[in-house]
């Protein structure tokens, strides 16, 4: 498996540069402007899929922003990316793995093999014990040193490492 690598300079592509001789013409973009010009504006720039609906036509974007845009994914290879984080790819270079967050939303029966190995049932039996963790401290079951109920919980992370809570975890075990 090849670690996936945006390109070493972003703002040296042709893409990037396209950007910002864009944003340099949008200096005077009005966005009530934008509204009176185009009566289609909202439906042009808003969409709804999967349940959720987006509606950035209060932003400052044209079709042209969005083309442009959408050339920079194509240029950094941003959909390839994105099937190689869903499908278990080592993604994550500074740590030499693949970053596994999206496993957390997935149904049970789902399959995500890493190695060989799918870890969707260890995800799920995880979730599980969250869950029941949650539900002892919110019942005041779950008790500290003192005898007391657990009332507030820390956990430090960076933006999606294991280091941080692994740090905890470690520090806490004789405990």
């Amino acid at each position: 498996m090849a670690f996936y690598r945006t390109p070493h300079d972003v703002t040296a592509l042709p893409a990037w540069k396209a950007l910002q001789q864009h944003r340099e013409a949008m200096q005077g973009f009005s966005m009530s402007e934008a509204f009176a010009a185009d009566a289609k504006r909202f439906d042009q720039f808003s969409l709804s899929a999967c349940g959720l609906f987006l509606d950035y036509s209060k932003n400052l974007i044209t079709e042209q922003s969005r083309d442009l845009l959408v050339s920079l994914a194509n240029e950094v290879g941003l959909q390839d990316a994105i099937k190689a984080m869903f499908g278990g790819e080592i993604i994550n270079a500074s740590e030499g793995r693949p970053v596994l967050h999206t496993a957390l939303r997935r149904p049970v029966g789902d399959k995500l093999s890493v190695n060989g190995v799918n870890v969707m049932p260890e995800v799920h039996k995880v979730l599980n014990q969250i869950t029941e963790l949650v539900g002892r401290i919110h019942d005041g079951l779950w008790r500290g040193y003192s005898e007391k109920p657990i009332t507030d919980v820390v956990n430090i992370g960076i933006g999606g490492s294991f280091l941080g809570p692994e740090l905890v975890s470690e520090a806490l075990l004789p405990y």
